[in-house]
């Protein structure tokens, strides 16, 4: 990968982590990068998990998975800097509970699982989230960066 695509992944990568996180300098390509940080004493947590790779037009992409204290977001990065918003888990802030229709709480429930399940499904798929199961891909797979947070990342 040449400068160009690395910067044009750097700009990018901090806009789709709504300004919050700085594209690491030590990042591995052909491996799974993992940050985690806290921007406040245990508090302001963020743990993001990438690679990078080519399409089947030898195009480079960026795959990301950022979880905060309180949401998460699955995005792409395509070669040109466009962001894209990909399958992410729903109702993070809560679900629905319909007291008078317990069977229509019920359906939007299984609804989320089944959403949910499919996502957790293709981030494990892609390594973007931690596979318990499988602690030798852990081990040969993802690269675990030091990141050193300061309040400019905020900026």
């Amino acid at each position: 990968m040449d400068d160009e695509q690395l910067n044009i992944f750097k700009e990018a990568f901090k806009k789709a982590n709504n300004g919050s996180i700085n594209f690491p300098g030590n990042f591995q390509q052909g491996k799974i990068n993992e940050i985690k940080f806290f921007t406040a004493v245990m508090r302001g947590a963020m743990h993001v998990r990438f690679f990078i790779a080519k399409n089947e037009t030898e195009k480079w992409y960026l795959d990301l998975f950022t979880i905060t204290d309180d949401y998460s977001w699955h995005k792409r990065i395509e070669h040109d800097g466009t962001i894209i918003n990909l399958e992410n888990f729903e109702r993070q802030f809560g679900w629905p509970v319909y007291p008078d229709d317990a069977e229509r709480t019920k359906r939007e429930h299984d609804e989320i699982r089944a959403i949910n399940s499919n996502v957790q499904s293709v981030l494990l798929q892609k390594g973007l989230v931690k596979n318990f199961d499988m602690p030798d891909f852990e081990k040969e797979n993802v690269v675990r960066l030091d990141y050193t947070h300061n309040d400019t990342d905020l900026l």
